[in-house]
């Protein structure tokens, strides 16, 4: 997988642009390929991945020959790219590469990281026969390389909050305005549970695009039942269809419940575009569906739970799904941020319920160092803090103390972490790309 990905990194140098053109005219040279499938386009802040990998589920278990696209990956480049249920191959992936940069080189295009790999994705699902693509944004909306589809099956927006604040606004309402630039003349679309200031936005913009809005907060509740570490069976109720049966999922977190509930209320609405998904189709997904690195349970003894959350509405989350799972004393915490994240807002989300921070390195350019996340531990009143010099070290550290003091481990703060955590517990050879590029080299 190296050339590919060093032949992406080059393209690292074009940075982020606001504009779709060069997508446009990349898409154009390539025979428009994104025009091959229906597609359902998800955005939001956090919630994406979780309903993007429900859908898919779903329509794969009908039978559909379905892809998906989402970022960033946590350890492999190929995670972001799945046709009928399984992520492509390295060869798949070379052959698309070469003919994304040989059209661009003869058009005189120079397209960004960002733009490469989505048009990679729309020629690998070409190839690859899919008929249906549930794409996640990389940022934002409007300017995301993904917002080339002209007229989605569905749209769909996630909660929305504060982050990427520099490029996307330092607003709920600018945030969101982002976002809605998914919405397309005509195409319905469902928005998850959010802050009614996000909500008013959205549903002023899908008015002016007369779009058919649907709120899944309303149409859709969602109860949990036996909430462990492991898992939670949840039962959803819809006033569409009622009652669905209960269903086990290893999907945890509190929040889970509004991305199931999202999930549900845009699978339910596909029947106004002509394709009905059965109740059993969508009780399976939530039984057999997997997304790493989301309140993921890694080990038992000591408890450890992985978690990609790396903003203050990711964090409230994760603090309050733990509550929820009794994790709330003796709390061991390993933690690495970037630098240019809202870090001390988000570390008065997950410092309450903790009793013992351990701070390590991500590796990445931008990443805070140790000693730098320390001082912002303290200044936030938490005293014992303890700055390792890797995240190996860090990982030690903690599980040893959660041992001795019959605690539990939570590490956070970035997926990239996330990525390093799961290559340390015998996932294959990372390919050394990243993560993060997918969502701020578009």
């Amino acid at each position: 997988m190296k050339p590919f990905l060093e032949r992406l990194a080059a393209r690292r140098k074009f940075g982020i642009r606001p504009t779709l053109d060069t997508m446009e005219a990349l898409c154009a040279a390539l025979g428009h390929p994104e025009r091959a499938f229906a597609v359902i386009h998800i955005a939001g802040t956090n919630g994406k991945g979780s309903v993007a990998a429900l859908c898919e589920s779903a329509l794969r278990i009908m039978g559909l020959p379905v892809a998906r696209y989402t970022s960033p990956h946590l350890v492999h480049v190929n995670e972001r790219f799945f046709v009928n249920g399984a992520s492509v191959s390295d060869v798949a992936l070379d052959a698309a590469l070469d003919r994304v940069e040989a059209v661009a080189a003869e058009a005189g295009l120079e397209p960004t990281f960002f733009e490469v790999l989505t048009a990679c994705a729309w020629l690998v699902f070409q190839a690859a026969g899919a008929k249906i693509v549930v794409c996640e944004v990389g940022m934002g909306g409007r300017w995301d390389a993904t917002n080339i589809i002209e007229a989605p099956l569905l749209s769909i927006i996630t909660h929305v909050d504060l982050d990427h604040c520099s490029i996307l606004g330092d607003t709920i309402e600018a945030i969101a305005s982002e976002k809605a630039g998914i919405i397309k003349p005509g195409c319905p679309v469902v928005v998850g549970a959010m802050d009614a200031r996000a909500k008013a936005v959205i549903a002023k913009i899908a008015q002016e695009q007369n779009a058919s809005l649907y709120d899944a907060s309303q149409e859709i509740s969602v109860a949990s039942h036996r909430r462990t570490l492991q898992g939670q069976v949840l039962t959803c109720t819809s006033v569409t269809n009622g009652s669905y049966p209960a269903a086990l999922t290893r999907l945890s977190g509190t929040y889970q419940m509004e991305n199931a509930a999202t999930a549900l209320c845009a699978l339910e609405h596909l029947a106004e575009r002509g394709l009905e998904v059965p109740p059993k189709a969508f009780i399976e997904a939530l039984r057999t569906v997997q997304w790493p690195g989301r309140c993921q349970l890694i080990a038992n003894d000591p408890p450890t739970i992985l978690d990609g959350g790396h903003n203050p509405d990711a964090l409230r989350a994760l603090r309050e799904s733990l509550k929820s799972m009794h994790v709330r004393h003796r709390v061991a915490l390993v933690c690495g941020f970037c630098a240019d994240k809202a870090v001390r807002q988000a570390l008065k989300e997950i410092l309450p319920i903790t009793t013992a921070v351990w701070t390590v390195p991500i590796a990445n350019e931008r990443s805070l160092t140790p000693e730098a996340l320390a001082e912002d531990v303290r200044a936030l009143g938490q005293s014992r803090v303890v700055a390792m010099d890797s995240v190996e070290a860090g990982l030690d550290a903690a599980s040893a103390w959660a041992q001795e003091n019959q605690g539990t481990v939570v590490i956070c703060g970035s997926l990239f972490l996330v990525g390093e955590v799961l290559l340390l517990r015998g996932e294959d050879e990372g390919d050394g790309l990243d993560p993060s590029e997918g969502i701020r080299a578009h």
